[in-house]
């Protein structure tokens, strides 16, 4: 038993941080989960309700990120309305915009987050189809709804989220799948594209090099903005996020175009920009990046899913065509500047200061 124990302590001590290795186990969640609620034959195991006419998603933390990603894909790709809110502020609301086929989908790590779990027992009272996705089966939030999704990202040690906020927003990109393929669609090449993701995951992590040099860069900035357009604003926001959770800098983040209207004023100060671009924003964000370049001149960084795109000082390509995909490489590459920058920074990302997680495994 001893011995054992000394071995998986070696294992550990491959990586910097807890934060690290549970990132590096992301490719391993994703075809996981994919082994688990797909098939062969393409069907999606997942047990939903047979008409769904809406969809509002409640979430709190890196959670109302992933329902921020999630719901415009809904829009896009399943054509059904989607709404996302912090679950904070819904419990604040006296109304919530209910039709007979809504379904209220609730978001949480541990199943235990006082404000989803109160959010969750308003929408129960009015008799309203609730789903959870939460990586703890048999929690508070599990027993509760009556349709349930295990993210089944294992035990998440540290504080910040990283495998359980990407196997989330899986669960909820099949979610959206399982509602195309029940209205007669193909989703065949949607779930291609999804059992390719492990792989590409791997790639992505294989750029640690480009990615610690990055994070260098970064470390010489205390005033830090992160822009993506469309589907990759809650990502900037997650990346953001990542940041101020694991090195204590107070780093904002903004759509694209929104940040040109006041915002852009904070780049007077001795700053540097994260820019996140694919192929559908990559012409409005370059425009913007060189009229930023040429009234402030800040430092840029580029993470880019668009391989002639060489719009920063510091470019990292995560080479793919699919929005999908893009998203969840997008999102490890900041989860992983963010690991290596609190390194650099002296921080300990698995444990900061004043933060508490929940967890229920």
């Amino acid at each position: 038993m001893e011995e054992k124990k000394q071995k998986n302590k070696v294992q550990e001590l491959k990586y910097c941080s807890i934060m690290q290795k549970e990132i590096f186990e992301e490719p391993s969640v994703v075809k996981n989960l994919l082994d688990t609620y797909t098939t062969s034959k393409d069907e999606i195991t997942l047990n939903l309700p047979n008409k769904i006419d809406n969809i509002v998603i409640v979430a709190s933390g890196s959670s109302y990120n992933c329902a921020a990603i999630a719901a415009p894909l809904f829009i896009e790709y399943a054509e059904i309305p989607c709404e996302f809110e912090y679950s904070s502020e819904f419990v604040l609301q006296k109304k919530h915009f209910i039709t007979p086929d809504s379904l209220y989908i609730f978001v949480s790590q541990s199943g235990e987050t006082s404000d989803t779990l109160n959010a969750l027992k308003i929408i129960k009272e009015k008799n309203v189809k609730t789903m959870c996705i939460t990586n703890a089966k048999n929690s508070t939030m599990w027993n509760l709804c009556d349709y349930k999704i295990l993210s089944d990202a294992g035990e998440e040690k540290s504080i910040a989220s990283t495998k359980a906020l990407t196997a989330q927003i899986l669960c909820s990109i099949l979610v959206l799948l399982k509602i195309k393929s029940q209205k007669g669609e193909d989703i065949s090449g949607f779930l291609n594209t999804m059992r390719r993701l492990p792989a590409y995951l791997e790639r992505i992590k294989n750029d640690l090099p480009k990615i610690k040099s990055a994070a260098k860069e970064i470390s010489n900035f205390n005033n830090i903005s992160v822009l993506g357009n469309k589907n990759y604003y809650p990502v900037a926001k997650e990346g953001a996020l990542k940041i101020k959770e694991t090195c204590y800098l107070n780093v904002m983040a903004y759509p694209f175009g929104e940040f040109m209207h006041g915002h852009v004023a904070v780049l007077n100060q001795k700053s540097l920009v994260i820019a996140i671009i694919d192929e559908e924003n990559s012409e409005f964000a370059v425009n913007n990046l060189k009229k930023i370049r040429q009234d402030y001149n800040p430092k840029i960084i580029c993470i880019t899913s668009v391989q002639d795109v060489q719009a920063g000082d510091f470019n990292i390509y995560i080479k793919t065509k699919r929005k999908l995909k893009a998203i969840f490489g997008s999102l490890l590459t900041l989860q992983l500047i963010a690991c290596e920058l609190a390194a650099l920074l002296d921080k300990n990302p698995d444990n900061p200061k004043g933060l508490k997680k929940v967890v229920k495994y």
